[in-house]
């Protein structure tokens, strides 16, 4: 959603993740190329994000352009920055918050924006929201309207992105009430939480809660109301707790309510835990098919690759929860960040046959359970795949093909043997070294040999096929990093 950014904040945003990216000195005009701007406009929007982001030191001289972040700050807070100052989530985060009923007067005094600038970019708004999220702005009553799955979800992302991991971005409910609340919810159901879907469930939850104080509910069938029925039926041993949690939250705290804060949690066929997940296949059918038809990709992915999932049954319980909970997880998808797009492209860089079968397996996954492909939702199952499954990573890195690197030198024998072992200590364990201990230096041989590369500190001709680093003007530094990167390369 980089739409409800303006086009300048899109090219800034654009300029500030290609220096993240490319730590080393740019010129101007290859940046510009690769942003799709002129030099002059890039240059006066490189003054200004020096302004903007003192803390991470954007350099500007005759050698190019380079940021040097000192204090090793992450790209997050340049998310957040866009997202707390954008004039477009500037207007969908005060119709949010604000009390109804309410006026444009009202918001042209909290924004500083005039009324006619106002009225166009909220039409912005919804045309631009218009296809990815059901709902809009509605100018009378002024309000939100339309699927409000889809809104609680939005605002919870937003919230989620737009304010750092560990601050409170709401002011009607104190941090620590919620955190009660929650607490108590994720005790009755068992739920395994940790510190980072814990904040998460605090946002869902404050969002939701919000949403319900003001008259709006999502309609849940019945099913999904009594699928919660075991842990409400536990709600009178708790009263005195209770009556403790209503009066911090200002609610009545009953099934129904409990459904609508905790929403996604009301979903039929989601389960809190491994065993309940289990069990239930002997229960539900539909329960019993996604888990077989998990079973069966894992087992296609050990018999093309070699990997074992010694974890099998919670992998697969968090693939179908996550299959389950398509725009409920705020991790799932994201408005402007692009974290988990860089990490899933590193991925498929390094593992990119593993990466396409996971693909290819995933999709036959969700149509087998009778879900739609969506590229977002695809992408999460892949990210849950990786990042559940047991030594999954280590497994890969060692079915690789090591890379092979010949080390020469004119000085001695020994040379080589000690210019190895300090290389192996610098350098990825993908990288298998050799030397040549022939009597004779047979070009032709090393020619048609595996090596991908020739380490070297005197000039060889007549080898065309091979990666040849001359050593003998080189810093260790150097020698490393051109190493590593053919060791990627090659991964």
């Amino acid at each position: 959603m980089r739409e409800l950014l303006s086009p300048k904040e899109q090219r800034q945003l654009k300029i500030l993740e290609y220096l993240f990216e490319n730590p080393d000195w740019i010129y101007l005009d290859n940046l510009s190329k690769t942003i799709g701007h002129n030099a002059r406009i890039i240059k006066s929007d490189i003054k200004e994000l020096r302004e903007i982001f003192p803390d991470f030191d954007i350099k500007h001289s005759t050698a190019g352009i380079m940021m040097v972040n000192i204090q090793n700050n992450g790209i997050e807070r340049i998310y957040q920055y866009f997202l707390q100052t954008s004039d477009y989530f500037r207007i969908l985060k005060a119709f949010f918050l604000l009390d109804s009923p309410f006026t444009y007067e009202h918001l042209v005094e909290s924004l500083d924006i005039s009324l006619p600038s106002l009225r166009k970019k909220v039409a912005d708004i919804n045309k631009i929201l218009d296809g990815t999220y059901r709902f809009k702005l509605k100018v009378t009553p002024i309000s939100i309207i339309g699927n409000e799955k889809d809104i609680r979800f939005f605002f919870s992302q937003y919230f989620h992105e737009a304010y750092r991991f560990l601050d409170w971005p709401f002011t009607e409910v104190k941090e620590t009430d919620i955190d009660n609340f929650v607490s108590f919810f994720l005790k009755l159901t068992k739920f395994p939480a940790k510190y980072q879907n814990l904040y998460q469930i605090k946002t869902q939850a404050t969002v939701d809660l919000h949403r319900m104080k003001r008259g709006y509910f999502i309609q849940l069938s019945e099913q999904a109301t009594s699928w919660l029925n075991p842990i409400f039926n536990k709600l009178p041993k708790y009263q005195n707790q209770l009556l403790t949690l209503e009066k911090q939250l200002n609610i009545t705290i009953t099934p129904e309510t409990l459904s609508q804060i905790f929403s996604p949690f009301a979903e039929p066929g989601l389960f809190f835990t491994v065993e309940e997940f289990l069990d239930a296949r002997q229960i539900y059918e539909e329960v019993n098919r996604s888990y077989h038809a998990a079973r069966d990709i894992l087992d296609n992915l050990t018999r093309k690759f070699g990997v074992q999932f010694s974890n099998a049954d919670a992998l697969i319980w968090n693939l179908h929860n996550t299959a389950l909970l398509e725009r409920r997880e705020i991790n799932s998808e994201s408005i402007i960040s692009k974290n988990k797009d860089y990490t899933l492209g590193k991925i498929k860089k390094f593992f990119p046959k593993f990466y396409d079968a996971a693909v290819f397996e995933m999709v036959r996954y969700k149509n087998i359970i009778g879900q739609k492909k969506k590229s977002l939702a695809l992408s999460h199952l892949i990210y849950t795949l990786f990042t559940h499954a047991d030594s999954l990573t280590e497994q890969l890195f060692e079915h690789k093909k090591k890379t092979k690197v010949l080390v020469l030198s004119e000085y001695d024998f020994a040379h080589p043997r000690f210019l190895i072992s300090f290389y192996e200590f610098h350098t990825s364990n993908n990288i298998q070294y050799e030397t040549w201990d022939k009597a004779t230096l047979n070009i032709n041989e090393i020619i048609e040999s595996d090596y991908d590369a020739i380490i070297t500190n005197f000039d060889i001709k007549g080898i065309e096929n091979k990666r040849i680093i001359n050593i003998s003007r080189m810093s260790i530094m150097q020698v490393v990093n051109e190493l590593n990167k053919i060791s990627i390369h090659n991964l």
